[in-house]
């Protein structure tokens, strides 16, 4: 038996609970961490979406701010406290594009203060590669460099969404990843971006399971398109 997603926006923080109850697993529990390029389509949704596909049960909660970084969620403290708890088999985070030099130190500096925390609370720490903005596509490999260098340093797992949206687009330059402010996914982007992360936490080593199902997205993403993001997901997550 299935039961539904349920989001309580509450005041202090955004939180959001995800459940997908199956006979097959145990809850995976989840703590997403990051800003609008987490919740803009409402990401940690899309991958408890995915679970009921593939026959898991995920719990998620979201600490997810408009332009916060890493260092701002550090410093607030929240997120401490929310990990310390050790209720979280995975905490998935991410910042900015942070391709610039400044941002390239501090990504390394607090991916490896969250993952030192995350190692002593039971949980492991998954960076969330994103994408520059449209008007600065140039700077897409080195997005890749910076988070590819705080994953390694931190010795955390590195989900690729930035490099899948590489790999899709040199499959499908028309393909549309990007909302209309050329920055925040499209839900095209942000499916492409749930494929990668959950491919990562759970170890997939393909995403068979994903069929002509009733998807929330169904009506946008065909089942062309699909193929081309699944095809984008596995070569970046083989890397």
């Amino acid at each position: 038996m299935l039961k539904r997603i349920l989001a309580v926006w509450l005041p202090v923080f955004f939180l959001q609970n995800g459940f997908a109850q199956t006979a097959h697993s145990d809850p995976v529990r989840i703590l997403f961490v990051g800003n609008s390029l987490t919740y803009v389509n409402d990401l940690p949704a899309l991958i408890a979406e995915l679970a009921r596909q593939d026959k898991t049960i995920v719990i998620y909660n979201s600490f997810l701010f408009p332009d916060y970084s890493l260092e701002d969620h550090w410093k607030e403290g929240k997120v401490q406290a929310e990990i310390e708890k050790g209720s979280y088999d995975f905490v998935v985070a991410q910042q900015g594009p942070s391709a610039l030099p400044g941002s390239q130190v501090l990504l390394p500096d607090y991916t490896n203060k969250f993952a030192e925390l995350c190692n002593k609370n039971n949980s492991k720490l998954a960076l969330y590669m994103v994408w520059p903005s449209r008007a600065r596509s140039f700077d897409l490999d080195n997005v890749i460099k910076a988070y590819t260098n705080a994953a390694e340093k931190s010795s955390s797992l590195l989900c690729r969404a930035g490099l899948a949206w590489k790999y899709a687009w040199q499959a499908d330059s028309t393909l549309p990843l990007y909302t209309s402010d050329n920055f925040h996914p499209s839900v095209t982007g942000s499916v492409l971006a749930a494929l990668t992360i959950y491919g990562v936490l759970f170890n997939k080593k393909d995403l068979d399971f994903l069929k002509p199902v009733t998807y929330s997205w169904k009506n946008e993403i065909p089942k062309e398109r699909l193929a081309t993001l699944k095809q984008a997901a596995l070569k970046a997550m083989r890397k």
